[in-house]
């Protein structure tokens, strides 16, 4: 058992070690920007996420432009110092567009469906 001990004690004494050294991978942390469109690709290969998707129809699309397209152009025009008083009806607002005594204008908004309003009042231009 001695003889065995001491055979093996002589084998095993010529081990050596070197210090390990970390090297990145991803170009992100210092790695070879080479890695960056395989890395990007495993990612994307693995993402099993999808966007949800609004399912509007067309006739739904074609409100929501046509409400945007007059809140733009109704918004341009106050911008401008045109006054364009009247009442507008997007479907989801109803904007009344007035003009106050000190030549200001007074916009009054209306969320048709909680019944919220919001004044908005736009001084005198010039004035």
């Amino acid at each position: 058992m001695k003889l065995m001990s001491l055979i093996l004690l002589l084998c095993c004494s010529a081990a050596s070690a070197t210090e390990l050294v970390y090297t990145p991978i991803n170009p992100s942390f210092g790695g070879n920007p080479l890695n960056g469109n395989f890395l990007l690709q495993k990612a994307q290969s693995q993402n099993a996420h999808s966007a949800d998707r609004d399912g509007l129809s067309f006739v739904d699309k074609f409100q929501d432009a046509l409400e945007r397209n007059i809140i733009n152009s109704l918004t341009r025009r106050i911008a401008d110092g045109e006054l364009v008083e009247g009442v507008y009806n997007t479907g989801e607002f109803m904007v009344e567009v007035s003009g106050g005594a000190d030549g200001s204008v007074v916009v009054h908004i209306t969320n048709l469906n909680s019944g919220e309003v919001t004044v908005i009042t736009i001084p005198a231009i010039g004035g």
